[in-house]
């Protein structure tokens, strides 16, 4: 059950950046990611249903991850909206909510990719 969980919990999350869930590469790298900022389960799956009010750093800091090793947030923290683009390069809806997140800004980059994540949530 807790790999059923997990699974769906990558695919969903491949949404946030903008990637194809059957990408191999993408959900190694949201694995990697949550592992790394030991982002419980329950946590993640509350953000993806909008029920996140109180999120932790380590949930913002694992957007940050997944769009760095996916090359749309340098390494400074800088969103890279072409980047992000070029991943659904013939989806319309998906490079408006692009332009349409881009300039979203937080206290830190951690901050601003979760804030960036968020927004592309709610026009996928």
């Amino acid at each position: 059950m807790k790999s059923f969980i997990t699974i769906a919990l990558l695919i969903a999350f491949s949404a946030i950046v903008m990637s194809q869930p059957n990408n191999p590469n993408m959900q190694k790298a949201i694995d990697e990611c949550l592992k790394e900022n030991n982002v419980p389960p329950k946590e993640f799956h509350d953000f993806m249903e909008g029920k996140s009010n109180a999120p932790s750093e380590n949930l913002k800091c694992s957007t940050l991850c997944v769009m760095k090793k996916e090359g749309i947030v340098d390494e400074s923290g800088n969103f890279q909206a072409e980047a992000a683009k070029i991943k659904k390069p013939d989806d319309e809806k998906h490079s408006a909510a692009v332009d349409e997140c881009k300039n979203e800004k937080g206290t830190s980059p951690c901050d601003t990719s979760f804030k960036i994540t968020e927004c592309m949530i709610k026009h996928k």
